[in-house]
């Protein structure tokens, strides 16, 4: 009952944060760990498995080697919600926080858990996530407006995109 109510959602998570080869085994290691450690803890929940996964994210990137230079475009819901030029915009802000931010913000609007939940996942209390969420939004619109900036120049100096200067 516990993993075919949340599978679907740590299957998005995951899915959101590692190369596709890694995918499965990931998500797999996601469930051992929660089936070893479900009778241990008082009220397991989803917040709970999202911490999991987080672990068994970060322990995948570094066997990696590497850790992932951009957001992936994963998301079928977002992408087929949003213009493509937006999603992209969104994308490219994002690779322009640090990760801690890119990832709270991660799972405000696509993972759409609460601050408690968050709180849970991320260890923190939640005042700490509300201040961080904050200050994310703003670097994250200061992301934006810059790229709207250069975009803007960029558009002012050749108004007709097809001409070159």
């Amino acid at each position: 009952m516990f993993y075919n109510d949340h599978y679907r959602a740590i299957s998005r998570y995951v899915a959101r944060r590692v190369p596709a080869n890694s995918f499965d085994s990931v998500v797999a290691a996601t469930f051992v760990v929660a089936w070893r450690k479900f009778t241990t803890v008082p009220n397991p929940s989803l917040a709970w498995l999202y911490r999991i996964a987080s672990f068994e994210v970060a322990r995948e990137w570094g066997l990696l080697g590497r850790h992932p230079q951009t957001a992936e475009l994963n998301d079928l819901d977002l992408i087929d919600t949003a213009p493509l030029e937006e999603v992209l915009d969104v994308s490219k802000a994002f690779s322009q926080l640090s990760d801690s931010d890119a990832e709270l913000l991660r799972l405000v609007y696509w993972e759409n858990l609460s601050r408690s939940e968050i709180a849970e996942v991320l260890g923190l209390s939640v005042n700490a996530v509300n201040v961080r969420y904050h200050r994310a939004l703003e670097r994250a619109s200061g992301a934006l407006n810059r790229m709207d900036s250069v975009a803007r120049a960029d558009q002012s100096t050749n108004p007709n995109p097809k001409e070159k200067p």
